[in-house]
């Protein structure tokens, strides 16, 4: 009877020790690294013209368990960084491409052009050999893109090489049978939210399908394709339903989504005040969301899907999200919102 006593508590022993580490397993206590190291040669000097890639590397930071980790690479003038500030734009640039695991397979074209922007090395006579760059990793939990922390710094020598950069955001045009598939450049656009020019956000009038083409010719790449997959030169998109939609592309992971959205005015000089919207609704003629409304004077703004997740605020002529509230005078006018020629912006007009 005493050994069975005895083999019960050892089994009741085991079977705690075992949910206990299962417990771990599963949710596991988080621990905020501080740093960790980069494997980067400090002395090799880079030759991004010749390469089309770099390899970088890391040790992983410690997060207190084995954790799925995303890597960033920024890049610096100098050792001093800080983060934008109003119109004040950061002291450093990150690198489009992200990774997850230690070994860095940098693309020098995407370095290249950040090094360009950075240091806003233009003009070709002027142009340097050679040059020193500060390299920094930030690493963050896959699962829930938290828990930041920022690698050691290494100065790195590169090579760089001379290239035309536009400073202009890059655009993809929709054109489908919502304007006759016309390639004239009067297409709706939606504007590259990244440098590299591979994630788009807009918005546009759409009627039962078309594509994203990156020039007005169709000679240049072009993409389509189905249920949010995209493929250059593929197929016509196929569009739910007629109307207005948020569109979301992203040519690095050749992604694409389409969101049916509402626009609406709300502000203390609508009748509604600031809890219900004067809704627009497209005008085909003027290319803009519309509404005819008597305004008392005070303060407008535009959002979305009645909600201030998305808002756009500022001034009539530059509108940017969740930008300030905008000062109107009383009376009555055509209010014109634009969405889809690639700058945000607004117009009302009196009643004559």
């Amino acid at each position: 009877m005493k050994h069975l006593t005895i083999m019960a508590y050892c089994l009741t022993g085991l079977f705690a020790l075992t949910a206990c580490e299962s417990d771990r397993d599963e949710n596991p206590t988080i621990k905020q690294p501080t740093t960790f190291q980069l494997n980067i040669s400090s002395s090799e000097v880079y030759d991004l013209e010749a390469n089309s890639t770099i390899q970088w590397g890391c040790v992983a930071p410690d997060y207190g368990y084995s954790a799925p980790l995303t890597y960033s690479i920024q890049i610096n003038k100098d050792d001093n960084w800080t983060e934008a500030e109003g119109d004040t734009p950061a002291s450093y640039k990150t690198l489009e491409t992200t990774y997850t695991s230690t070994t860095f397979d940098v693309k020098t074209e995407e370095l290249n052009r950040s090094l360009i922007l950075l240091n806003e090395w233009y003009d070709e006579a002027t142009f340097p050999s050679t040059a020193e760059v500060y390299v920094r990793v930030q690493s963050t939990l896959s699962t829930t893109d938290a828990y930041k922390c920022y690698s050691e710094t290494m100065k790195v020598n590169v090579k760089p090489y001379y290239t035309k950069v536009s400073t202009e955001p890059a655009k993809l045009y929709l054109v489908g049978n919502h304007q006759d598939w016309a390639t004239d450049g009067t297409a709706p656009v939606i504007i590259a939210s990244d440098e590299a020019g591979t994630t788009f956000s807009g918005y546009a009038q759409l009627n039962t399908e078309f594509k994203f083409m990156t020039t007005t010719s169709w000679n240049d790449p072009n993409y389509g394709g189905a249920n949010g997959t995209l493929e250059q030169g593929g197929g016509n998109i196929a569009v739910p339903k007629p109307g207005f939609y948020q569109v979301d592309v992203n040519l690095s992971k050749m992604t694409y989504k389409l969101q049916a959205c509402t626009w609406g005015v709300v502000g203390d000089a609508t009748p509604g005040g600031w809890d219900s919207d004067i809704q627009l609704t497209y005008n085909e003629e003027s290319k803009a969301l519309e509404a005819k409304a008597t305004l008392s004077g005070g303060e407008i703004k535009f959002r979305q899907d009645g909600a201030w997740s998305i808002s756009l605020g500022g001034s009539l002529d530059a509108l940017v999200l969740n930008g300030g509230n905008i000062a109107v005078n009383a009376g009555t006018y055509t209010i014109r919102l634009y969405l889809s020629d690639g700058a945000y912006h607004a117009e009302l007009i009196p009643e004559e």
